[in-house]
Parts: C-alpha cells; structure tokens; sequence
C-alpha cells in the first residue's frame, strides 16, 4: 500500500518530467516539427581560411629605428656643432715691476710674451678645427696682478676679432 505523501511525490515527479519533455520537444523542434541542428564544421573551416587568408596577404611595416640612411657626399663638414670649448688666458704677476707678467694660454703650445702676440696666438687659433670667433675667451688674472695688464689681454682678444669675453677668479 502507497501512502497519500508518496502519491504526491510520484505525481510531482511525472509532473516534472512532462514539462521537462514538453520543453525539450518545443526546443528541439521548429515549427512544422522538423528538428533543427547547426553545423559548426564549416564555420570554422571558414574562419581558419579568412585567418590564413589575412596572413599571408598582409605586408608587415619595419620597426621604427631601423631605417637605412643616407649620408650626404659632401667632403665630410660636420653639421652637427662641435661642442664648445673656452680658450683660458691665465695673466700672472711675477714681480715688483710694472713689466713683470706672464700670459699663458691653456691646452695650447704657443706661449705669447707680450699682448700683441696673444692678438696674433688668438688669431690662429681661430682657424684650427673648432674654433672660431664665437668661442668663448676666459681671462683669469691674480688678484696682485695690475689692472693694466687685465685690460691689455682684454684688448688683445678685441684686436682678434673675438667675439665672446669674460673674466673668471682664479
């Protein structure tokens, strides 16, 4: 003998199972009972055609930074500015009279002895590789040398056609 609750359980069961068969049947079958399916094959056969398709016929650019170049043929003047470096002229008192000096020029072998020969040291030197009448004259003078002498190489370097002058301490 079944009891009442497991005739409820059965009949909820059934229940179940109708509407779940009710819902696949309608899922599964279309209008006009024909049953639907979707075939994937040929989609993906599609889609891997067009992948190859676009690799093959695709150009790929070059990275940027590697570019050929061409330089010019010119006879090699560089067009990119040198950089800058000063001339020092060192003026030194190296006794009690007024024509005890010495001028001394840095990084350089002409040595002058008097202010017109730094005018004509400094004129040459303007025509070495590097150098023109914008580089940069530093006059660095002691502090016992006499101020005659600062402006004798102030001159000097005006008389070179300098262009750019300035004192330092030393």
């Amino acid at each position: 003998m079944t009891s009442s609750s497991d005739k409820q359980g059965t009949s909820r069961g059934r229940h179940r199972e109708r509407s779940s068969r009710h819902f696949r049947t309608r899922r599964r079958r279309a209008a006009g009972g024909v049953r639907i399916s979707v075939n994937l094959a040929p989609m993906i056969d599609v889609t891997f055609l067009l992948l190859i398709f676009f690799l093959v016929t695709t150009t790929f650019e070059r990275a940027e930074g590697v570019f050929t170049s061409q330089l010019p043929r010119d006879a090699g003047v560089p067009s990119v500015a040198l950089p800058i470096s000063p001339i020092v002229v060192r003026v030194e008192q190296t006794g009690l009279a007024h024509d005890d000096y010495t001028i001394e020029l840095d990084r350089f072998e002409n040595q002058p002895a008097t202010f017109d020969a730094l005018a004509d040291v400094l004129r040459a030197i303007h025509g070495r590789p590097g150098f023109d009448r914008e580089t940069p004259i530093v006059i660095v003078a002691d502090d016992d040398v006499r101020w005659d002498h600062v402006v004798g190489c102030w001159n000097a370097a005006l008389r070179a056609e300098c262009q750019d002058i300035a004192f330092a301490q030393p």
